[in-house]
């Protein structure tokens, strides 16, 4: 997200802001450093303990407002300022707001995949969702990736393909087998220069992870709402709480491991690969139906 940070700091300052205040958002400015501002990247700047504070919030606040007023000055588009202006924030007093998000039913998987535009995108929804992967994870994958000598030993088993996430922390995703076998006919079909290419990306395109990553999430918001997956309120605005997106996807599926595979906590922890326990238990909702069941035993 190619903010000039100076523009930034004139807009607070025209706010007649404190100086102090400025250089304190300004101070949070530098430390959000990601590609695009979404629900996913706000999340992840909060699960920084030093930014969940009502200074690093604040900062967030007026870092959507900036957004939003000056999206066509920053050459934003219209579908890039929806996104923008869809992101909730996490109220400024009090303990931070931790929103749960409405996992995707598992069998609603094979009509996302419907409704995205061509093979390519709907490999990349395979890939993402049946492997747990980070929209950042996803878009890096090269052909070389895949562990496919080991693989190739037998076919039936999983598949194992090496991926970069927060800070280029190198980890390993578990990838099914049928999965494996949609990559393999993907690769023949696409006929790729060389195995270092990326997978997703292609030829000039390479390089540019923020433009591909919003066309990718405006994809999957599309697919959604076709699908029906995505509610639309009486206006016709996609209602948020609904909206698919990449990080829903990693989510419905922790959450599908741990309620219908019954697999338990460490496990999910290993095929998402986060270093923290903490981090995968946000994922362990109760099962209302469930729970009713077991009430009136």
């Amino acid at each position: 997200m190619n903010i000039p940070i100076d523009l930034f700091e004139e807009w607070l300052l025209n706010k007649n802001l404190k100086q102090r205040t400025v250089e304190n958002y300004i101070y949070y400015f530098n430390k959000f450093t990601f590609d695009t501002f979404n629900q996913e990247t706000v999340s992840r700047f909060l699960s920084e303990k030093s930014n969940r504070n009502s200074i690093g919030r604040s900062f967030l606040v007026n870092l959507q407002k900036y957004l939003k007023i000056n999206y066509k000055e920053l050459g934003f588009s219209q579908d890039l300022w929806k996104m923008i202006a869809e992101v909730e924030l996490p109220k400024l007093t009090g303990r931070v707001k931790q929103r749960l998000i409405k996992p995707i039913p598992h069998e609603q998987i094979p009509l996302l995949e419907k409704y995205l535009p061509g093979e390519k995108e709907k490999v990349q929804l395979l890939l993402s969702y049946y492997s747990g992967l980070r929209v950042g994870e996803l878009l890096k994958i090269t052909i070389l990736s895949f562990d496919w000598e080991k693989w190739k030993k037998d076919i039936t088993k999983m598949g194992e393909c090496r991926v970069y996430g927060k800070g280029d922390k190198e980890g390993i995703a578990l990838v099914p087998s049928n999965i494996m076998k949609r990559i393999t006919t993907y690769i023949k079909n696409k006929k790729f220069n060389s195995l270092d290419c990326k997978l997703f990306i292609r030829g000039k395109e390479d390089g540019n992870l923020k433009n591909k990553a919003r066309s990718w999430q405006m994809k999957l918001r599309e697919a959604g709402i076709k699908a029906g997956i995505t509610k639309l309120d009486e206006k016709g605005v996609p209602i948020r709480d609904t909206v698919v997106h990449p990080h829903r996807l990693r989510h419905s599926y922790a959450s599908y491991l741990l309620n219908d595979r019954k697999l338990d906590l460490r496990e999910v922890q290993e095929v998402l690969r986060h270093s923290s326990i903490q981090s995968t238990q946000i994922y362990t909702h109760i099962n209302k139906d469930q729970l009713k069941e077991r009430l009136q035993e």
